[in-house]
Order: structure tokens, then C-alpha cells, then sequence
């Protein structure tokens, strides 16, 4: 019996829906497990939750904007190795 691969997951943070929605598909189309959240603090949360492969990253964001999440996510010891773009 064969063990299924796992799939790499990416995390999606942005809070322009659209945005989302395109990435989402691009990523699922190529092979990725894919999580989307709309905000920095729903992203760091996602991230404690299970730890994803790699954070797509918006910048641009009201309330706590891209640099602030990222900085929180490399603070946290276990998703500081998280590569976020």
C-alpha cells in the first residue's frame, strides 16, 4: 500500500479577497495544499495552528500590516524557520 505524499502547504495572508481567491487556485492547480486568511493576526493564528511550508505575505494591510505580522511570526521560536515572502 502506498503512502500518500504529503502536500506542501502554503499560507495566503492578504485582505483583498480577489487576491485570494486567484492565488488559490493558481497554487491548488499546481499541487499545494493552500490556506487563506484576510488579516496578520488571522495569519499568525493559522500559522500556531499548523504551521504551514511557506506565508504568502501581503504587505499593504489595515490594522497590522505585512512587516509587523512577519516580524511576530520570526519571534514565535516555533515558526521563526516558516519561510515568508
Amino acid at each position: 500500500m502506498e503512502t500518500p505524499e504529503k502536500k506542501e502547504t502554503i499560507l495566503l495572508v492578504d485582505d483583498i479577497p480577489a487576491n485570494l481567491e486567484i492565488l488559490i487556485r493558481v497554487f491548488q492547480r499546481a499541487g499545494y495544499k493552500v490556506r487563506a486568511v484576510t488579516s496578520g493576526p488571522l495569519g499568525i493564528r493559522a500559522a500556531e495552528h499548523d504551521p504551514p511550508d511557506i506565508v504568502l505575505l501581503d504587505v499593504t494591510m489595515p490594522g497590522m500590516d505585512g512587516y509587523e505580522t512577519c516580524r511576530r511570526l520570526k519571534q514565535n521560536p516555533l515558526l521563526k524557520g516558516i519561510p515568508v515572502i
